[in-house]
């Protein structure tokens, strides 16, 4: 049995900037949000932003698992809610990743800099549970180039544009109190 020694939270910390620097890379302005409607789309916002263009890029937070018995395989899952808001990007031409710190305790994930990105799209293990080692062996995980040319494809939006996408992969989401389990990172990348 695998299990992990963190959050998705506590693993979004680390990737967040590690993912924004790859961004960066090539796109000045990146923007990674948790939109809220009352927020990222209120009437102030909507103002400020009334004529930027941006492409939009979905990362999933996966915790780093471990099993009991050999704790040098890292882990992570792939559940149906995460695959189920795939399809909504998929049908709007938003690409949606998952990444998992390669960190086998919190002092690894203290310095990472070594991370598992997966397109969903591409994704062709239907297992709950994933051993990187397997993705990587068999062609499955995103280089930088890789990330940066599924941004460099994608859809642009506008805000307007982009809170339809929201509401929409929010709809297919299990209603929780407090939303989904699982949280995605929006990134914005600016595209002039």
């Amino acid at each position: 049995m695998a299990t992990s020694y963190i959050s998705e939270h506590s693993a979004e910390y680390s990737l967040v900037p590690a993912l924004k620097k790859i961004l960066q890379e090539q796109y000045s302005h990146v923007a990674p949000v948790f939109p809220w409607i009352s927020r990222e789309f209120s009437k102030i916002s909507r103002h400020l932003h009334k004529d930027d263009l941006f492409h939009v890029l979905v990362m999933f937070p996966r915790r780093p698992k471990l099993n009991d018995q050999d704790s040098s395989e890292i882990y992570f899952t792939i559940n149906w809610e995460v695959e189920a808001f795939n399809k909504i990007g998929e049908a709007k031409g938003v690409p949606v990743i998952t990444g998992c710190p390669r960190a086998g305790d919190l002092w690894d994930l203290s310095n990472c800099e070594d991370y598992a990105w997966l397109d969903l799209a591409k994704n062709n293990y239907h297992e709950y549970l994933n051993p990187i080692s397997k993705m990587k062996k068999n062609g499955c995980l995103l280089g930088k180039e890789d990330i940066l040319a599924l941004v460099r494809n994608s859809a642009i939006f506008n805000l307007e544009s982009f809170e339809d996408f929201v509401r929409d992969a929010k709809e297919i989401q299990p209603y929780r109190m407090y939303g989904s389990q699982y949280k995605p990172v929006y990134f914005l990348i600016k595209t002039h």
